[in-house]
Formats: C-alpha cells, sequence, structure tokens
C-alpha cells in the first residue's frame, strides 16, 4: 500500500511498525490504536497524518469486509439473522455501510459540511488546515486505487487462512469435535463482533459470542470460554508480547516534540 502512494519504507520498519500497530490495537478498543502507524509514518517519513490515515484505514477495511463476507456466510448458514430483532438488523445494516461512507469523498464533504455551519463558522484558520488535511486525506486514498490493491487483498485473505487454520488446530488439541469450515464461520462472527468499541481487545463480546455459537452446535458454554481463553493467550497475548518488543526497538517519535522525545 505504501508502494502504491510512493512511500520508500523498507520492509524491516515495516515489520517493526506493524508488530507495534497490533501491540496498540490490542490495548484499545475496537482496535483503534494500530492507526499508530499513521503517526510512525510521520514520524519517519514526514507523512501528513491524514494521508498515513488513508493506507490504514484501507487495511483495515480488507480486515473488516473479509469477515463481513464469512460473517455474513455463517449467520446465513446458522440462520441467526431470523433470531434478530429489527433494531439488530438496522444496527447491522450501519455497521456494514458505515465503513463504506467514509471512503466517498463526496458524501464526507457534506458531513464535514455540516460541522463547519455547526462549529466553525466562520473560515478561521483552523477551518482551512482541516480541509487540507480533509484533502491530503482523500488523495492517499486516490493513489491505493490501482491494481497494487489487488495483492494487499491476497495478502489479507492468506493472513486469515493461517489464522483460521490456528483456530482450528487450538479447537483440535481441545477435543472439539468440529470441522474447519464451521470453526472459520464462528471466528469470522466472533472476529467482527469484537471490532465493536466497547471493549479491550474484545474480552467479554467475543467469549460471549462463541458461547452462542457452540451452543448452535450443542457445545457447552465453558467448553466456548475455554476456547476463548486460548484464544485470547494465543493470538492477543502473544500478539501483543510481540508488539511491545517491536514497540520498545522503535517507540514512535513525534516530530513537533522536542528533540529526543519519544512516546513510550
Amino acid at each position: 500500500m505504501l508502494d502504491a502512494q510512493s512511500i520508500q519504507y523498507n520492509l524491516k520498519d515495516s515489520f517493526i511498525v506493524y508488530l507495534a500497530g497490533i501491540y496498540a490495537g490490542i490495548v484499545t478498543p475496537g482496535r483503534l490504536g494500530e492507526f499508530l502507524k499513521a503517526v510512525y509514518l510521520k514520524s519517519d517519513k514526514g507523512i501528513s497524518l491524514s494521508k498515513g490515515m488513508s493506507s490504514v484505514l484501507v487495511d483495515r477495511l480488507f480486515d473488516l469486509y473479509l469477515l463481513i463476507i464469512l460473517g455474513l456466510i455463517g449467520i446465513w448458514k446458522f440462520d441467526i439473522l431470523g433470531k434478530l430483532s429489527t433494531t439488530s438488523l438496522l444496527l447491522l445494516i450501519i455497521f456494514v455501510l458505515f465503513p463504506l461512507f467514509l471512503l466517498n469523498k463526496h458524501l464526507m464533504r457534506k458531513f464535514v459540511g455540516l460541522i463547519y455551519k455547526s462549529v466553525i463558522k466562520k473560515k478561521t484558520q483552523l477551518r482551512h488546515k482541516i480541509e487540507e488535511r480533509f484533502e491530503d486525506f482523500y488523495n492517499g486514498i486516490n493513489q491505493l486505487i490501482n491494481l497494487k490493491l489487488i495483492y494487499s487483498a491476497l495478502l489479507t485473505c492468506l493472513s486469515y487462512l493461517v489464522f483460521f487454520i490456528q483456530c482450528y488446530l487450538i479447537a483440535i488439541a481441545m477435543g472439539i469435535s468440529i470441522n474447519f469450515i464451521i470453526i472459520t464461520l464462528f471466528m469470522a462472527i466472533s472476529n467482527l463482533i469484537s471490532f465493536i468499541p466497547i471493549s479491550i481487545s474484545g474480552l467479554g463480546t467475543r467469549d460471549a459470542t462463541l458461547i452462542y455459537l457452540f451452543s448452535l452446535i450443542d457445545l457447552s458454554p465453558e467448553l466456548a470460554v475455554s476456547y476463548a481463553f486460548l484464544v485470547f493467550i494465543t493470538f492477543f497475548v502473544c500478539g501483543g508480547l510481540m508488539g511491545a518488543v517491536a514497540w520498545w526497538i522503535k517507540p514512535v517519535t513525534i516530530t513537533s516534540c522536542p528533540k529526543n522525545t519519544a512516546l513510550k
């Protein structure tokens, strides 16, 4: 993605920043901390935060919509939609469509215009800066819309395939009789729910979701909680430790701060 935006960032630093982003994502609701990667771009390459945010957002949308596709397949397969209330269905539709709203420059300009009228009524310096950031962000989005984006999508699919295989192996290690397709759909739904920024690392929401999903195939709540705990240890604790090491190796610095000042 950075290459598509003509941003030269070597593989080693990209990997370290990716791990540091995972660490920040784990300790923030809805993994919002992963936008820390944009701060690294500003610090290391002088890229504006708004342009840096564009690549991070598109990367997160790949994750989100892969999970949405698999999650909807799971919802259809287990007839969960028929058990949802009208309010829940409406919230689900808003959740699916809202990220696409962020990518639509025309709609977002109208939205920002409403903020201008209600909050920033005059042509102030602040308003001018916001307009510059707005254009910078969508210029970054436009740079990403090319054939190179296909490689990013394929890499996202490959990384999730590895993740689902690991989830399946955890189930096998626990002696849970479940096939690969079902555990994939279950984990897609539970990970999708964990995107809702109401808990850290999806704690509680993932457990509750898996308890419900496991009940659909007559598996006990205790087994679901045990499985959720092992998933948390395997991916979030271990991933968080690797991310913490990456953060220690390369703490993010803010260019506007005094020299040698770092966010640690």
